[in-house]
């Protein structure tokens, strides 16, 4: 059989040099022209970054000689047109910076600090205006300036801090320099001294040398306010008052070029207020209604806790007279200081309370024989709260349902009051115990120990092998464990053995010494003496 054939030659055969139409379709040209078009692209720009002017230099005359040209034709007389106070208001063509001057702002503000408005003239400006409203106005210069947004903020910054009230940071009365004037600076949120010297265009490395200082760590951390004033030499710094708190305030001044950091106390004026209460009802209450502040009744409470309970002792017709310190700064209260001496009629029962501070500087409180108040251990490690639960051997557990020994007392109070220590100690404890959720134990001597229970955190420090002060927070009330409700769990353990911390009779202070026992007795007759006339006036 013989195959028919076609001849090829009779065939289109161009689609074989076509190129094949599947894959990536060519869009942006070789990769040949990307490098050329690069490297064109450079050469460019390194030719007008070294020549910036180029494009206006090939022209006959430039555009700033035009306009020089124009401002030298037919110049006028200042004195004819307007005063000589606004000739300078006028931008200067000359003086304007070139492309070249705007190649990084940082270089021009460290090389070129005169460059724009300088911000030395507003505080200059500020000043005069303040002290000589109708002084007349000085010529300021219009330059160019990069920076002017923060010249504005700062100009703003400083007429607010003039308006602010001055009676917040006193004048040291040994001034530095009287002939410079103080500004008063507004402390700002987040500010530090860096940020404020920074505004003030003063010197930042000044600012850096001052926050060394070993006197100067109340800068460290700024409160908002009218707090700082300053007295400055242009951007130098000549002297620095910042006022941290309200009886202190920290001055800085210079001496042979370095600068001296001191600490100033303010002096309290002290009032001694005499107050006699009646109890109708409860002797919190009563206090209140006869004028006495909360810190003040709550230390009536600390001074007689190992005498009374408040909770079950005070009776309606109880009087309390008492006499404690007012203290003021210029003619205003700012707080209250130590109860003097206080006296409590409790049914029948007169009981007494002088203080006295001792030959080593030690305050604390005696009866008029000179007996101490104070006992080894606190009564209570939530001062003022109530009594939820009591100390028993057969209590009917409140989520278990079963009646078992409870062998502490349960204090409520809201979830985070802290809970401090009762007498010096050392934590033995410091983590979960079953039941009693998070928990704190203390071993105080070889006899005693306390254990705080159910609590919501530990306070910072606070750990196994820590030791603790009397009265320092060792936690949070919480409600951790086997707990109905946010309170304490406190015991008692001597010699190995719960005891009822209500009822316990613990270890008393020392009386007082015997070195200074009838200088004493002679304060202690004064000051009974003056509450028999309080008591008598009402």
């Amino acid at each position: 059989m013989i195959r028919k054939t076609t001849p090829t030659f009779h065939k289109d055969l161009r689609y074989l040099s076509r190129q094949p139409t599947s894959g990536r379709i060519r869009v942006f040209g070789h990769p040949s022209h990307w490098v050329a078009t690069l490297f064109i692209a450079v050469a460019v720009g390194i030719w007008l970054g070294s020549a910036p002017d180029a494009a206006v230099e090939r022209s006959s005359i430039t555009l700033k000689k035009q306009i020089e040209l124009v401002l030298e034709q037919d110049p006028v007389p200042p004195s004819e047109t307007q005063p000589e106070e606004h000739v300078e208001r006028g931008i200067d063509i000359v003086s304007m910076p070139t492309m070249e001057s705007f190649q990084g702002v940082a270089a021009i503000k460290e090389t070129t600090p005169g460059l724009g408005v300088n911000r030395a003239s507003f505080d200059t400006a500020d000043t005069a205006d303040t002290a000589e409203p109708s002084a007349k106005p000085q010529p300021v210069s219009t330059e160019v300036n990069i920076d002017l947004s923060d010249v504005q903020n700062a100009s703003s910054t400083r007429h607010k801090a003039a308006a602010a009230p001055e009676s917040e940071l006193p004048e040291n009365p040994t001034s530095v320099k009287d002939s410079t004037p103080w500004e008063s600076i507004q402390i700002r949120s987040g500010d530090s001294l860096v940020r404020i010297f920074k505004r003030l265009d003063l010197d930042v490395a000044q600012a850096i040398e001052i926050s060394k200082l070993p006197k100067a760590k109340p800068l460290a951390s700024l409160r908002t306010g009218p707090y700082l004033k300053i007295q400055r030499d242009g951007r130098s710094l000549i002297a620095l008052r910042y006022q941290p708190n309200m009886r202190t305030f920290l001055q800085v001044t210079t001496d042979n070029h370095a600068f001296v950091t001191e600490i100033i106390e303010r002096e309290f004026e002290l009032q001694e207020r005499e107050v006699t209460v009646e109890v109708t009802d409860s002797l919190y209450q009563s206090a209140l209604r006869g004028g006495l502040p909360e810190s003040v009744i709550y230390r009536v409470s600390e001074i007689f806790q190992w005498e009374l309970d408040f909770g079950r002792d005070v009776k309606r017709g109880d009087r309390l007279t008492m006499i404690y310190e007012e203290r003021s700064l210029d003619a205003k209260k700012v707080g209250n200081g130590p109860i003097l001496a206080v006296r409590f009629e409790n049914d029948g029962v007169l009981r007494e309370a002088i203080r006295y501070v001792d030959s080593e500087g030690t305050a604390a409180y005696y009866t008029p024989e000179g007996k101490s108040l104070q006992r080894a251990f606190l009564r209570t490690p939530v001062p003022g709260r109530h009594v939820t639960s009591g100390f028993s051997y057969n209590r009917l557990h409140p989520i278990l349902k079963v009646r078992r020994p409870h062998l502490g007392v349960d204090y409520g109070a809201p979830r985070g009051t802290p809970i401090i220590a009762t007498a010096d100690g050392k934590v033995i404890r410091a983590s979960r115990k079953g039941g009693y959720g998070k928990t704190v134990i203390l071993r105080h001597g070889q006899n005693y120990r306390t254990l705080y229970a159910h609590l919501s955190r530990y306070a910072k420090g606070v750990r196994k092998g820590k030791w603790v002060k009397k009265g320092q927070v060792i936690g949070y009330v919480g409600s951790t464990g086997l707990s109905t409700g946010p309170h304490l769990h406190y015991e008692i353990h001597v010699d190995g053995k719960a005891r009822n911390p209500r009822s316990l009779k613990l270890p008393r202070a020392a009386p007082i010494g015997k070195e200074d026992k009838a200088n004493y007795l002679k304060h202690a007759r004064l000051w009974s003496s003056r509450l028999n006339e309080a008591r008598s006036a009402t």
